[in-house]
């Protein structure tokens, strides 16, 4: 047998061909075991002579057997091979998918095979990964992210009271309603004691609206078209909802001002307002650092992906594609939902869907891929038992026990148990790996913003009053001035005249 391998975007593509006398022992293998299972007049099954069992077989069973006892042969040349040994010792194919087999030409003189097989994607070029320029900019926090913050705050600390108005965009109603499709109730229609927001677009388009103006106590009527993405027997029919309004609430914002600082929590403990608004300040500043950083990582890493060259066959990713859909059909399935009926109620094809699937999961793919190549191009170091301690905060042993009992106490089985661990750990150790390669990444191209670590104003020393010498222009304190006497002046007898 001849045989060739070529690499080819992804998968590795084997040309073999068998000549005359290796076509015709394998025709005579196949034969012989074909018939073993003829049965000959005159004969126990298998037992009668080759040459007379052989006249009852039919030539498609004969071509068949033969290619079959060819592959057989064409398998244990390629686990013999060098190169074909090595790709299976590095773990270089697609576990998942079995390779393609196509019979290019069979006679009794040749056959020729050519076999796909599937290979996990790789980096064939690692792009540019050292010295690059970033265009994002760190954000200063001005005086009104203070404001919009503590504004944010009160609004959130806001509380809803009863009020005796007519309901508004933006008031939450609190209503019972029963919805009817031809006079009669339908499923998953009707609510109790149900708090909505007004202008909110939880329900269905008109519904909100004809809450407006309406006070607490009220009882009316509600008449909506159903869209056409809705799900049947609902689709585009006219439906009238019997409500009731229980109650109207609004937000009531409590005043900024230094109470209001005194009632909040956490890291926004504060005695007066002035206080609130130097941490307020504090905390923006530092989650604008972070995202600073965390955006410039992600800038260099894309960079990086758009310069490098990789290989994924397609095959590969439509399996991927294939099993996201299954996995989303199984989910949706437990809300009462098939994958269609979500993507009629989002507006969006099955294509739409399959397409931003694909161009997902290989973007994932390949920042995967990338962050393998650079850690093997910079000899970054897989975390230790030791650094998955330190990121538990306990030993390994101590958390497999606390993990595993309240992982018994959810009533899961030791099967389910060791899986749960296994995933979690694999976690804690690609978390590790990740930060470890994204911090090399914005070492090598932004050392400074690398050492840079954020310090809160609470951290920073305070500056130093150094005393001036009087030499440097300060101000000395006024001499006392010593004037000379005068000699006292002779007394005269002439008074002099005072002017009147």
């Amino acid at each position: 047998m001849k045989h060739t391998f070529k690499l080819d975007n992804g998968h590795l593509n084997a040309e073999a061909s068998f000549d005359k006398e290796e076509i015709a022992q394998a025709q005579k293998k196949a034969i012989h075991r074909l018939v073993q299972n003829v049965v000959v007049p005159g004969f126990r099954k298998g037992k009668a002579p080759e040459e007379k069992a052989a006249k009852y077989l039919r030539e498609n069973q004969i071509f068949d057997e033969t290619v079959n006892v060819l592959l057989r042969t064409l398998d244990k040349n390629f686990e013999a091979d060098e190169e074909f040994a090595s790709y299976v010792k590095e773990g270089k194919f697609a576990n998942n998918m079995r390779p393609t087999v196509a019979l290019n030409k069979f006679s009794n003189d040749e056959a020729n095979f050519t076999i796909v097989y599937f290979l996990e994607p790789s980096c064939t070029k690692l792009g540019e990964y050292k010295g690059l320029t970033t265009e994002v900019k760190e954000k200063k926090v001005a005086a009104k992210d203070v404001d919009a913050e503590i504004e944010r705050l009160a609004k959130e600390n806001a509380e809803l009271v009863p009020s005796d108005k007519a309901a508004e965009n933006g008031d939450t109603v609190n209503i019972d309603f029963v919805g009817l499709l031809d006079g009669k109730p339908f499923d998953g229609g009707t609510a109790n004691s149900f708090d909505l927001v007004l202008g909110s677009g939880r329900f269905v388009p008109g519904f909100e609206e004809q809450c407006i103006s309406h006070k607490a106590g009220e009882k009316f009527d509600v008449n909506v078209t159903m869209p056409e993405n809705y799900p049947e027997p609902l689709t585009s029919k006219n439906v009238t909802f019997k409500v009731t309004l229980n109650a109207v609430k609004v937000n009531e914002v409590p005043e900024i001002n230094d109470e209001f600082a005194t009632t909040l929590s956490g890291n926004y403990v504060s005695k007066d307002l002035a206080e609130l608004k130097v941490k307020v300040k504090d905390n923006l500043s530092r989650n604008a650092f972070d995202s600073f950083k965390r955006e410039a990582i992600n800038d260099y890493l894309l960079q990086i992906r758009n310069n490098s060259e990789f290989a994924i066959g397609a095959e590969y990713i439509d399996t991927l594609v294939k099993n996201r859909a299954a996995d989303d059909e199984r989910s949706l399935n437990q809300q009462g939902l098939s994958l269609d009926e979500y993507l009629k109620l989002v507006n969006q094809t099955r294509e739409q869907y399959e397409t931003n699937v694909k161009a997902d999961l290989e973007n994932q793919i390949k920042s995967s891929l990338v962050y393998n190549a650079i850690a093997k191009a910079e000899n970054i170091a897989n975390p230790t038992k030791e650094d998955v301690e330190k990121q538990l905060g306990t030993s390994l042993d101590k958390f497999i026990a606390d993990y595993s009992s309240y992982l018994k106490g959810q009533k899961l089985d030791q099967n389910q148990i060791d899986m749960q661990i296994n995933n979690y750990v694999s976690q804690v150790l690609s978390s590790i790996m990740t930060g470890r390669i994204q911090a090399k990444v914005l070492e090598l191209n932004n050392p400074e913003l690398a050492e840079r670590t954020y310090v809160s104003a609470a951290e920073k020393p305070a500056k130093k009053t150094t005393s001036k010498k009087a030499s440097d222009g300060e101000a000395k304190p006024a001499a006392k001035k010593t004037a000379a006497k005068k000699p006292a002046a002779k007394k005269t007898e002439k008074v002099e005249e005072k002017a009147e």
